[in-house]
Protein backbone atom coordinates (compact mmCIF):
# COMPACT_ATOMS: atom_id res chain seq x y z
CA UNK A 1 0.00 0.00 0.00
CA UNK A 2 2.85 2.41 0.96
CA UNK A 3 4.14 2.19 -2.86
CA UNK A 4 0.32 2.90 -4.33
CA UNK A 5 0.10 5.91 -2.49
CA UNK A 6 3.97 6.62 -3.65
CA UNK A 7 3.31 5.54 -7.05
CA UNK A 8 -0.16 7.95 -6.56
CA UNK A 9 2.03 10.91 -4.93
CA UNK A 10 4.16 10.39 -7.69
CA UNK A 11 2.12 10.50 -10.35
CA UNK A 12 0.01 13.54 -8.73
CA UNK A 13 3.20 15.44 -8.73
CA UNK A 14 4.41 14.61 -12.11
CA UNK A 15 1.01 15.44 -13.13
CA UNK A 16 1.33 18.85 -11.07
CA UNK A 17 4.98 19.48 -13.15
CA UNK A 18 3.15 18.65 -16.56
CA UNK A 19 0.42 20.54 -15.91
CA UNK A 20 2.60 23.67 -14.34
CA UNK A 21 4.62 23.44 -17.01
CA UNK A 22 1.72 23.45 -19.66
CA UNK A 23 0.50 26.53 -17.65
CA UNK A 24 3.58 27.96 -17.68
CA UNK A 25 4.27 27.45 -21.78
CA UNK A 26 1.26 29.04 -22.20
CA UNK A 27 2.00 32.10 -20.30
CA UNK A 28 4.77 32.06 -21.77
CA UNK A 29 3.18 32.01 -25.40
CA UNK A 30 0.51 34.80 -23.93
CA UNK A 31 3.85 37.38 -22.89
CA UNK A 32 5.43 36.54 -26.11
CA UNK A 33 2.45 37.22 -28.10
CA UNK A 34 1.90 40.22 -26.11
CA UNK A 35 5.96 41.64 -26.61
CA UNK A 36 5.29 40.86 -30.29
CA UNK A 37 2.38 43.49 -30.31
CA UNK A 38 4.18 45.74 -28.51
CA UNK A 39 7.40 45.81 -30.60
CA UNK A 40 5.09 45.71 -33.45
CA UNK A 41 3.33 48.79 -32.23
CA UNK A 42 6.88 50.57 -32.08
CA UNK A 43 8.34 49.75 -34.92
CA UNK A 44 5.18 51.11 -36.67
CA UNK A 45 5.34 54.22 -34.24
CA UNK A 46 8.69 54.57 -35.27
CA UNK A 47 8.26 54.39 -39.03
CA UNK A 48 5.19 56.87 -38.28
CA UNK A 49 7.52 59.17 -36.98
CA UNK A 50 9.82 58.41 -39.76
CA UNK A 51 8.16 59.30 -42.03
CA UNK A 52 6.42 62.60 -39.56
CA UNK A 53 10.46 63.77 -39.76
CA UNK A 54 11.12 63.19 -43.82
CA UNK A 55 7.97 65.24 -44.21
CA UNK A 56 8.68 67.93 -41.93
CA UNK A 57 12.37 67.78 -43.55
CA UNK A 58 10.84 68.00 -46.98
CA UNK A 59 8.55 71.22 -46.01
CA UNK A 60 11.45 72.44 -44.51
CA UNK A 61 13.31 72.28 -47.80
CA UNK A 62 10.83 73.49 -49.66
CA UNK A 63 10.68 76.99 -47.39
CA UNK A 64 14.24 77.20 -47.95
CA UNK A 65 14.66 76.33 -52.13
CA UNK A 66 11.28 79.01 -51.94
CA UNK A 67 13.27 81.81 -49.92
CA UNK A 68 16.76 80.87 -51.83
CA UNK A 69 14.53 81.37 -55.16
CA UNK A 70 12.91 84.37 -53.86
CA UNK A 71 16.64 86.24 -52.44
CA UNK A 72 17.64 85.23 -56.13
CA UNK A 73 14.87 86.69 -57.58
CA UNK A 74 15.77 90.13 -55.37
CA UNK A 75 18.91 89.73 -56.19
CA UNK A 76 18.64 89.92 -60.02
CA UNK A 77 16.12 92.59 -59.76
CA UNK A 78 18.70 94.76 -57.82
CA UNK A 79 21.68 93.54 -60.67
CA UNK A 80 18.98 94.54 -63.47
CA UNK A 81 18.43 98.24 -61.58
CA UNK A 82 22.47 98.32 -61.06
CA UNK A 83 23.03 97.69 -64.75
CA UNK A 84 19.91 100.28 -66.14
CA UNK A 85 21.48 103.14 -63.71
CA UNK A 86 24.67 102.48 -64.95
CA UNK A 87 23.73 101.92 -68.65
CA UNK A 88 20.64 104.56 -68.45
CA UNK A 89 21.67 108.25 -70.22
CA UNK A 90 21.61 111.09 -67.36
CA UNK A 91 18.97 112.78 -69.27
CA UNK A 92 16.70 109.66 -68.99
CA UNK A 93 17.22 109.28 -65.15
CA UNK A 94 15.89 112.79 -64.90
CA UNK A 95 12.82 112.34 -66.77
CA UNK A 96 12.14 108.91 -66.13
CA UNK A 97 10.99 110.57 -62.69
CA UNK A 98 7.65 111.97 -61.42
CA UNK A 99 5.97 115.12 -62.94
CA UNK A 100 6.13 117.25 -59.67
CA UNK A 101 9.20 119.88 -59.23
CA UNK A 102 10.34 118.20 -55.86
CA UNK A 103 10.60 114.93 -57.94
CA UNK A 104 12.42 116.18 -60.87
CA UNK A 105 15.01 118.36 -58.87
CA UNK A 106 15.49 115.21 -56.67
CA UNK A 107 16.15 112.66 -59.96
CA UNK A 108 18.49 115.75 -60.84
CA UNK A 109 20.30 116.02 -58.56
CA UNK A 110 20.59 112.35 -58.72
CA UNK A 111 21.62 112.57 -61.80
CA UNK A 112 23.81 114.95 -61.55
CA UNK A 113 25.98 112.65 -58.83
CA UNK A 114 25.78 109.99 -61.09
CA UNK A 115 27.49 111.87 -63.60
CA UNK A 116 30.30 113.22 -60.92
CA UNK A 117 31.30 109.71 -60.51
CA UNK A 118 31.27 108.80 -64.37
CA UNK A 119 33.39 112.02 -64.74
CA UNK A 120 36.28 111.13 -62.07
CA UNK A 121 37.74 108.93 -64.13
CA UNK A 122 37.54 110.96 -67.16
CA UNK A 123 39.35 113.81 -65.51
CA UNK A 124 41.82 111.91 -64.34
CA UNK A 125 42.48 110.82 -68.17
CA UNK A 126 42.34 114.60 -69.47
CA UNK A 127 44.74 115.26 -66.66
CA UNK A 128 47.25 112.48 -67.84
CA UNK A 129 46.53 114.02 -70.97
CA UNK A 130 47.71 117.85 -70.40
CA UNK A 131 50.63 116.47 -68.13
CA UNK A 132 51.85 114.31 -71.46
CA UNK A 133 50.73 117.46 -73.29
CA UNK A 134 53.52 119.76 -71.35
CA UNK A 135 55.83 117.02 -71.29
CA UNK A 136 56.04 116.86 -75.02
CA UNK A 137 55.69 120.88 -75.39
CA UNK A 138 52.56 120.38 -77.15
CA UNK A 139 50.11 123.01 -76.05
CA UNK A 140 47.21 123.94 -78.01
CA UNK A 141 45.90 127.55 -77.57
CA UNK A 142 42.80 126.18 -80.22
CA UNK A 143 42.05 123.66 -77.73
CA UNK A 144 38.27 123.79 -76.26
CA UNK A 145 37.92 123.11 -72.52
CA UNK A 146 37.98 119.41 -71.55
CA UNK A 147 34.76 117.80 -70.76
CA UNK A 148 35.27 117.04 -67.40
CA UNK A 149 36.11 121.07 -66.90
CA UNK A 150 32.86 121.74 -68.61
CA UNK A 151 30.43 118.96 -66.54
CA UNK A 152 32.25 121.20 -63.89
CA UNK A 153 30.74 124.36 -65.26
CA UNK A 154 27.21 122.96 -65.97
CA UNK A 155 27.00 121.34 -62.31
CA UNK A 156 27.90 124.56 -61.03
CA UNK A 157 25.12 126.50 -62.79
CA UNK A 158 22.95 123.36 -62.00
CA UNK A 159 23.94 123.62 -58.38
CA UNK A 160 22.61 127.43 -57.85
CA UNK A 161 19.65 126.96 -60.26
CA UNK A 162 18.76 124.43 -57.71
CA UNK A 163 19.23 126.21 -55.03
CA UNK A 164 17.12 129.11 -56.23
CA UNK A 165 14.09 126.21 -56.99
CA UNK A 166 14.56 125.20 -53.50
CA UNK A 167 13.92 129.05 -52.52
CA UNK A 168 10.82 129.17 -54.92
CA UNK A 169 9.39 125.39 -53.97
CA UNK A 170 9.59 126.96 -50.13
CA UNK A 171 8.26 130.17 -50.67
CA UNK A 172 5.43 127.87 -52.55
CA UNK A 173 4.74 125.76 -49.60
CA UNK A 174 4.33 129.38 -47.29
CA UNK A 175 2.16 130.45 -49.83
CA UNK A 176 0.48 127.65 -49.48
CA UNK A 177 -0.55 127.23 -46.45
CA UNK A 178 -1.33 131.23 -45.77
CA UNK A 179 -4.13 130.21 -48.84
CA UNK A 180 -4.91 127.27 -46.30
CA UNK A 181 -5.29 129.36 -43.31
CA UNK A 182 -7.20 132.10 -45.38
CA UNK A 183 -9.81 129.49 -46.41
CA UNK A 184 -10.07 128.81 -43.08
CA UNK A 185 -10.62 132.04 -41.94
CA UNK A 186 -13.08 132.12 -44.39
CA UNK A 187 -14.76 129.24 -43.73
CA UNK A 188 -15.49 130.34 -40.33
CA UNK A 189 -16.47 133.98 -41.37
CA UNK A 190 -19.83 132.36 -43.40
CA UNK A 191 -20.12 130.06 -40.72
CA UNK A 192 -20.34 133.10 -38.25
CA UNK A 193 -22.24 135.00 -40.38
Amino acid sequence: MKRIVITIFLLANLATVIYSQEITEKEGMRVLKQIRKEVQLEEKEKARAAREAEKIKAAEEKVKISAEKAEEKKGKKILEEIRRDMNESLEEKVFRSENNPEARMVAAEKAFEIGRERMAFLKAEEKEIMELEKSLGIEDANRDVFLGQKFDKVYDEFKSNNNELEILLLENEKLKEYLSRLDRMEEKVKAGN
